[in-house]
């Protein structure tokens, strides 16, 4: 719990909650059976009471053939009576061009993304964002939330071609307190199997490295709600 004092001299006690304090609902996940392993266009990967909230398009796999990640998110109306966004879950599909024509269901990610509504107190009435980018074949995606506690995420994956999986390459987190502008974060690199450290103190960074067991984590076994969760206790946020 934290204390703040208003102008007026009032004081309110702030109770931290952990992140994702607006819990997804599982029940919402995509059905992923009911997208098919093959097509011959990517709008045909859309499941029913699903669309595709952005389409990002780069080469995924090194074949030098675009492929696809689409954002979906659910198929229902994005504000409310009162102009107020509405909840909606999302789930990241990712496509693979094959030779000779044709598409693949590459991975379906159903857990990463925040729905539109997780952003916390921070966005308000407005849709929360789940940014998705294509960085020289690495999907990247950044997401935040919270209100007075800031907290923000960036996973970062990369296809494995003896797998055939996307594979978790790195995944930092931060959580900024902005009435303190201190910022306390972590930064870790599942190639090297190292985590750097870095909390404010007196105006400086002070960074800690360390050396942790690589898990090979694909891209639909990420929980961002429970990386999260883990990422604030070894930080010791909560």
């Amino acid at each position: 719990m934290r204390t703040i004092y208003l102008a007026n001299g009032m004081m309110v006690a702030l109770l931290l909650l952990p992140p994702f304090c607006l819990a997804q609902d599982p029940k919402n996940l995509i059905n992923k059976s009911q997208i098919p392993a093959e097509a011959d266009s990517v709008e045909k990967f859309v499941p029913r009471g699903w669309k595709i909230e952005e389409r990002l398009a780069g080469d995924l796999n090194g074949d030098s053939v675009p492929d696809y990640a689409l954002k979906m998110v659910e198929d229902q109306p994005a504000k409310d009576s009162n102009d107020m966004a509405t909840e909606r879950r999302r789930a990241l599909v990712i496509l693979l061009q094959k030779t000779g024509g044709g598409l693949s269901r590459a991975a379906v990610a159903d857990r990463l993304l925040q729905c539109t509504r997780c952003g916390g107190a921070f966005y308000g009435g407005m849709e929360s964002p789940a940014n998705v980018q294509i960085q020289k074949g690495v999907i990247v995606v950044d997401q935040d939330h919270g209100s007075r506690d800031l907290t923000n995420t960036s996973y970062k994956f990369r296809y494995d071609v003896a797998g055939g999986q996307f594979m978790l390459i790195g995944f930092d987190y931060a959580d900024a307190d902005r009435a303190t502008a201190n910022v306390i974060s972590e930064s870790t690199n599942y190639l090297t199997g190292v985590r750097i450290i870095t909390r404010g103190k007196g105006g400086r960074d002070i960074k800690s490295r360390t050396a942790i067991a690589v898990k090979q984590t694909s891209i639909e076994q990420v929980d961002s709600e429970k990386f999260e969760e883990a990422a604030a206790k070894r930080l010791g946020l909560y």
